[in-house]
């Protein structure tokens, strides 16, 4: 009996030591920004780091229910920034957008995974930018 106490034990703290670990995103780079009729996007706002630096959060939404949430930065300095960000949805894609310059008047895009969400699923995402090390959030929701 000691012996089924001690593995039943052991089998436990191992489940817990797997259950207690934080969960990791991917990190994706920035890409070129193509939008059209299946993007669902809130306005741009300005970043609290600059007047310059806009950016929004979108929900891409096709005709088959697959759906991917996209950060959209642009820059309107004239001079490149850096930046990095989040996206975390509530369809199952989180990624973090990887540290990168972002040129004078050039707008990129973090693209979170593409998940199928259903015909009659509300979409929602969250973003983040940080830019001059400040983090600002946006919030993108869209019923379907």
């Amino acid at each position: 009996m000691r012996f089924t106490k001690v593995t039943l034990m052991g089998a436990v703290a191992g489940l817990l030591a797997f259950t207690a670990s934080p969960a990791v995103a991917d990190e994706v780079k920035w890409k070129p920004v193509d939008t059209d009729s299946t993007w669902h996007c809130s306005d741009y706002y300005h970043h609290k780091g600059s007047r310059n630096v806009f950016f929004k959060s979108c929900n891409v939404v096709n005709a088959s229910n697959y759906a991917q949430a996209v950060l959209v930065v642009q820059n309107k300095a004239s001079v490149t920034i850096n930046i990095e960000g989040e996206v975390t949805t509530n369809f199952g894609g989180h990624v973090d957008c990887a540290p990168s310059p972002l040129g004078a008047g050039a707008t990129r895009g973090c693209y979170g995974p593409t998940k199928y969400v259903g015909p009659a699923a509300i979409v929602g995402s969250n973003a983040r930018l940080n830019f001059n090390g400040i983090d600002e959030w946006l919030d993108e929701a869209m019923e379907r």
